[in-house]
């Protein structure tokens, strides 16, 4: 509301007291207004649920204590191997019955050896990754001295378990006949006569067997006498090996923490089996054919001056001429195989290859087969020195000397073999580095397939030579494959060695060849293995030059990238099916063999080793 009021300015009317005026009596007349209400209908509202937030779990104290000393769990494993094989030698001195005491004593020492080492890396990691302070004992008989009391309960306590060990040891091994030590003080020790029985021809024992009603006797199921204590060394054997590939996933992921780290580790470490073995084939294949050959030779000339022993008596002379049908035999197989390769698109060690003019036929196989007369050849020579001589004596009486007959002449005569051409000398090729330290630690993760079929085919090897029985295959494959991953690793960490494998080699043999018929007769492999150890150290250690030229094997590398057995990604799981079933197999005849003696053992009619046959 507006007001328009004329007022005097002589200052007569109280301009405060008009407004306080006009004011009540506004108030006055304002009626109040009704308003009508409004009614609002209820809306019901669900609450979203608020996203709870994840309770940060700290890890456990004591899993990151083991996590952070890797040989911790070795010696959890080896604490647990020398438990189990403690238990085994008191069951079997309890029972007189179970494995024999030698393998199971040696476990029981390896496992304390082991568990001591393992701690003391423990203990020696633990004192750097402290450091001392004032509140801390600087050295261990300063702990000692703070804690008297624990260490000598800990020395009582372990000298009233071995003095109550040896007591109950004597008890149970005294008793029976012996005189009694008052009997001796005395002079009255009691004289036992024990009267012997007559010697009586014992029946042949024939093994009782339930018969059918039909009367066909049925083998019972039931496991071979000490199957307890097989059980148990089997128990812990695989408990170690469990372990111990445990171990190796935890080292694995302390190498390489981060996938940056492995894609960099898979680049270095990985090893292209088939690349660098056709490239091998190309470049040297020839060499090392001829070389074989050579020595197949020498081996068939040295062993018609033998005679050997048969069976049942008597004497057999081997004569060369009895080679020559499994010659033709062998360069039958070997004339096939090679036609096949070359239909196959496969030119099989071209170094080897004869000149042939395109004049002589117009048909291409005929072509081929000319170019390769030298590949069949060869390997019929082979062939048929391996059969000729295996029918006469087993491969392990001459496997060493087809060996040195093909390092000694084989390779000078492959050397001069059609000019020296079979192996290419290279020129101006950069050196590479003494030593290779990450190689040896990436190998054994990215290379598991190439592991494994190289472990089974050395442990077959082995145990065909000295005729070992397969039974044992469960154990002996562990110790070569280990064998084979050092050697292997070797080779990765110095290349040099791969390299220079020719020169490494070609001398010392030559000279080692040269002593064995002259100088020192029959150390033919002492003088080969000094010789050629100098070579490599000296390969090893020579300094660096801008280039190298001579026999080198120089690998290119390879394109094909590292790609793990079983890679799941988007578009479902990858599987690498050769090296799949590669694992797969050997983990079948390990677990086979394994099962196979810890239910029956070893057969009494096969030794474990044969007795090799004496040449005469």
């Amino acid at each position: 509301m507006k007001l328009r009021l004329r007022l005097p300015t002589d200052g007569s009317v109280d301009l405060d007291k008009l407004r306080a005026a006009l004011e009540a009596q506004l108030q006055k007349n304002r009626q109040p207004v009704a308003e009508e209400p409004v009614v609002v209908e209820p809306v019901i509202v669900q609450p979203e649920p608020q996203p709870q937030p994840e309770v940060a779990t700290e890890p456990s104290a004591a899993w990151a204590w083991v996590k952070a000393r890797p040989f911790f769990l070795t010696a959890i494993a080896s604490a647990l191997l020398s438990f189990t094989m403690g238990i085994v030698l008191i069951a079997r001195e309890a029972t007189n019955s179970g494995p024999p005491a030698g393998a199971v004593g040696w476990l029981f020492v390896l496992g304390l050896l082991a568990l001591i080492t393992s701690f003391v890396f423990v203990i020696k990691r633990e004192r750097k990754t402290i450091a001392p302070t004032d509140t801390q004992t600087t050295s261990v008989w300063d702990w000692v001295k703070q804690h008297k009391k624990v260490v000598i309960g800990t020395g009582l306590g372990v000298a009233t378990l071995v003095v109550l060990g040896l007591w109950i040891a004597a008890f149970t091994q005294s008793g029976g006949t012996d005189p009694k030590p008052k009997d001796i003080a005395k002079g009255t020790t009691p004289i036992v006569i024990t009267p012997t029985p007559p010697i009586m021809p014992k029946p042949p024992v024939t093994p009782s067997q339930p018969i059918e009603p039909s009367g066909e006797s049925v083998s019972t199921l039931k496991p071979a006498a000490g199957f307890m204590g097989r059980l148990m060394v089997l128990f812990s054997v695989g408990c170690a090996l469990c372990l111990g590939g445990l171990q190796m996933r935890r080292v694995e992921d302390s190498f390489f923490p981060t996938p940056e780290a492995k894609q960099a580790a898979a680049k270095i470490g990985y090893i292209d089996f088939w690349h660098g073995f056709r490239h091998f084939l190309a470049a040297q294949g020839g060499f090392v054919l001829v070389a074989a050959a050579t020595g197949a030779v020498a081996l068939i000339w040295d062993t018609t001056r033998y005679e050997f022993n048969l069976p049942g008596g008597g004497f057999i002379t081997f004569s060369a001429w009895s080679a020559a049908p499994w010659t033709l035999a062998g360069a039958g197989l070997a004339g096939v195989l090679v036609m096949a390769l070359g239909a196959a698109g496969v030119n099989l060690i071209p170094a080897l290859d004869r000149t042939v003019q395109s004049s002589t036929t117009s048909s291409a196989a005929v072509r081929f087969a000319l170019r390769k007369i030298w590949h069949v050849i060869l390997m019929g020579l082979i062939f048929g020195a391996v059969i000729s001589v295996s029918l006469v004596e087993p491969i392990r009486e001459w496997w060493d000397l087809w060996l040195k007959w093909s390092l000694g002449i084989g390779m000078v005569v492959a050397l001069f073999w059609n000019g020296a051409k079979l192996i290419p000398k290279e020129k101006d090729i950069k050196p590479l580095p003494r030593t290779r330290p990450g190689q040896f630690r990436a190998l054994p993760f990215y290379n598991l397939p190439l592991l494994t079929a190289a472990t089974l085919l050395t442990a077959v090897c082995v145990m065909h030579l000295w005729q070992i029985h397969w039974l044992h295959l469960w154990w002996i494959a562990p110790l070569t494959g280990l064998g084979v991953t050092v050697a292997l690793a070797a080779l990765r960490s110095l290349p040099r060695l791969l390299r220079h494998w020719v020169e490494i080699l070609f001398f010392p043999s030559v000279v080692a060849i040269i002593c064995d018929w002259i100088v020192w007769p029959g150390n033919f492999w002492p003088v080969l293995a000094v010789l050629a150890g100098l070579f490599a150290l000296g390969n090893c250690l020579t300094e660096n030059r801008k280039t190298v030229s001579g026999w080198l094997l120089v690998i290119p590398p390879s394109r094909r990238q590292f790609q793990p057995v079983l890679k799941p990604d988007k578009s479902g799981l990858q599987v690498r099916w050769g090296s799949l079933l590669i694992i797969m197999a050997a983990t079948l005849l390990l677990v086979a063999s394994a099962a196979k003696w810890a239910w029956s053992g070893l057969p009494e009619s096969e030794p474990t080793v044969k007795a090799p046959t004496s040449w005469s």
